[in-house]
């Protein structure tokens, strides 16, 4: 399907390779799908939590990587008994994540769904996000934790890289290094400072990601316009 297409566009610099991999040509143009982030945008970014949070946002499933945060999520309570670890989302792995709330009552806690300007409110109650996914299309939780000034802990898959500027809005660890990650976490948990810098960095790089409908439709309409002057 993609050699048969008459233009390509990516949404990240990762996507465009895997589709000249498969079209053999480039992409015409790279940019991230809209995102309305009007929910995450309403209120001024507030100042991190006293209590070191850490927060997931997404589906409950493999390709999350949710055994690695729950074998990961030990580690950290050992070393920072204060912490907390907030999940939100629904999926095949509930069952996992309701043992590991059972097993570390008032640290670990789940909930299923919220409204989307209550997910920004949970990133506010956040130090962190954690994103430990084993494959990644683009992330746009990581835009939206960015829009509110908070740092993101994510793996080296997918365009994760293209997203998080490890040391600099985050950090970045392998995918299957639960210790990698339980070290990760607990640095930022521990370290206000940090944590602050990483929120910091985060919510000046999310300025790139703010289209507005009319800069999103230009760009589309520049890549129509694009692919049929050369037609």
């Amino acid at each position: 399907a993609l050699r048969r297409a008459d233009a390509l566009r990516a949404l990240s610099p990762y996507t465009a390779q895997l589709a000249e991999r498969e079209a053999g040509v480039p992409p015409l143009e790279s940019f991230p799908a809209f995102s309305d982030l009007s929910a995450f945008t309403r209120q001024p970014v507030t100042a991190l939590p006293e209590t070191p949070t850490a927060l997931f946002v997404g589906t409950l499933e493999r390709s999350k990587n949710i055994a690695g945060l729950v074998r990961a999520w030990p580690h950290v309570a050992a070393r920072v008994p204060e912490a907390r670890l907030v999940l939100l989302g629904r999926g095949a792995l509930l069952e996992l994540v309701e043992r590991l709330r059972d097993d570390y009552p008032g640290s670990v806690e789940h909930i299923p769904q919220v409204a989307p300007d209550e997910v920004a409110a949970l990133m506010d109650a956040s130090t962190c996000l954690v994103l430990p996914s084993r494959s990644e299309g683009f992330g746009r939780v990581v835009v939206e934790s960015y829009t509110r000034g908070r740092g993101v802990i994510a793996s080296r898959v997918g365009s994760l890289p293209d997203l998080v500027e490890d040391g600099v809005t985050g950090l970045l660890v392998d995918d299957a290094d639960v210790e990698g990650l339980a070290e990760a976490i607990t640095v930022v948990l521990s370290d206000p400072g940090l944590a602050e810098r990483l929120g910091r960095n985060a919510e000046a790089a999310s300025a790139r990601y703010r289209l507005s409908p009319d800069d999103y439709a230009a760009r589309v309409r520049t890549l129509v316009d694009r692919t049929l002057a050369g037609a």
